[in-house]
């Protein structure tokens, strides 16, 4: 292994640390296992297979070190300015600098020839691309997989990240920002009786998936006040029936903006029965508002004012 490598190397190991000081060792897994360096150094070319990772690392001003990003990393840019308005962080930049970013393709399939090439220190991915993960790491560089499960991991990432890049004070400036807005959020929500609070079905891209336990979407529908249908669910993203959803009758249906339209799921057969669609309370989110970054304060502050236009209108 030559120097390089093993700066890089002890870069991820701090990585290791940090998490098993927030006990959430679960959320990475170091794809490399080269003998472990001793001099310590900054990472200056980031490639990104995840969006929310990409997020971010612009989020605590590190923009300039990717070098390289995922087809979704582009798309959530190309959702537009306002979807990022409001947002913790320094993520204006973000929607018009992406496109100077080389883009790798799919994180599912990306170019490894084109990843090789912009020499990455390290390779920001999701944890369920094992394939792509693995192929990286036999190349040498070295992968951190990401699996946040609630918005404690998400705080736990976005640590990890300021930290390797350099952006610790940055970062921690962002999760204040989260923690405040979110404090604001639970405490208007938090004396609410249990009738009270809507039931709520949100449908994932595909017709009738769902979001159940250790998801933090789930987490955030009951930051928001709401009640998910499917939180006592044995699966994370469990496919539920269409009686079953009939069945439980939710108050608020939220379908993530790359499903099904607003108009498509309120014309379904049988639907117009269930009280979210004869009382017009069916909502499309913005994904990148429902994902593991800054943003998922934006789509919790929606979720609020959709399940209690009372106390946020």
């Amino acid at each position: 292994m030559n120097k390089s490598s093993a700066k890089i190397v002890y870069a991820v190991v701090i990585v290791a640390v940090i998490l098993g000081s927030f006990g959430g060792g679960y959320l990475f897994a170091k794809v490399l296992t080269p003998e472990t360096g001793q001099e310590r150094t900054s990472i200056d070319r980031i490639v990104s297979l995840s969006a929310a990772c990409t997020e971010i690392i612009y989020a605590v001003g590190a923009g300039d070190k990717l070098v390289g990003v995922d087809q979704s990393s582009v798309d959530y840019a190309l959702a537009g300015n306002e979807t990022f308005k409001g947002a913790p962080g320094q993520l204006e930049d973000y929607p018009v600098d992406i496109f100077n970013k080389t883009n790798v393709g799919k994180a599912s399939n990306p170019n490894m020839e084109l990843i090789v090439s912009l020499h990455p220190d390290i390779v920001f991915a999701w944890w369920y691309n094992t394939d792509v993960n693995k192929r990286i790491g036999d190349l040498g560089i070295p992968v951190v997989t990401v699996n946040p499960q609630n918005v404690s991991d998400v705080f736990n990432l976005i640590k990890t990240v300021g930290a390797l890049v350099g952006k610790s004070a940055e970062a921690e400036a962002v999760i204040s920002e989260m923690e405040m807005r979110i404090d604001a959020i639970a405490e208007k929500v938090s004396n609410l009786m249990e009738e009270e609070r809507p039931l709520v079905y949100y449908e994932l891209g595909t017709a009738l998936k769902t979001v159940g336990p250790g998801t933090f979407t789930n987490e955030l529908i009951s930051m928001a006040g709401g009640i998910n249908i499917a939180a006592n669910e044995s699966v994370r993203y469990p496919l539920l029936s269409n009686e079953y959803i009939m069945e439980k009758n939710p108050d608020v249906i939220v379908v993530v903006s790359y499903g099904a339209s607003v108009d498509e799921i309120k014309n379904r057969e049988g639907w117009q029965n269930i009280d979210a669609v004869k009382n017009d309370r069916v909502y499309a989110i913005e994904s990148g508002w429902v994902t593991a970054s800054p943003r998922l304060v934006l789509g919790l502050e929606q979720f609020a004012q959709w399940f209690h236009p009372e106390l946020f209108g």
